[in-house]
């Protein structure tokens, strides 16, 4: 048996239990819809961070290469 919350219509008591529920179900999906998108856009700053990461690196990997040429052909007089 439950009894209502005073001030609150969301709100029932559990009479055995003494807890106090929540019977709004359209706000919990509207809460568990949001709480997946933040998480999608948190997996998604992850990735464009990774990415970012790898295309410093590979840049930087770039630019060695290229500093070895330029210091090869230099030493070769070419």
């Amino acid at each position: 048996m439950y009894a209502k919350v005073n001030e609150h219509e969301n709100l029932v008591r559990d009479m055995h239990s003494k807890a106090i529920l929540n019977k709004d179900k359209e706000g919990l999906q509207d809460y568990l819809r949001k709480r997946e998108v933040a998480k999608k856009q948190q997996e998604e700053q992850i990735e464009t961070k990774n990415r970012l990461t790898k295309i410093e690196q590979d840049m930087s990997e770039i630019k060695n290469l290229l500093q070895t040429i330029a210091n090869s052909r230099f030493r070769d007089g070419n």
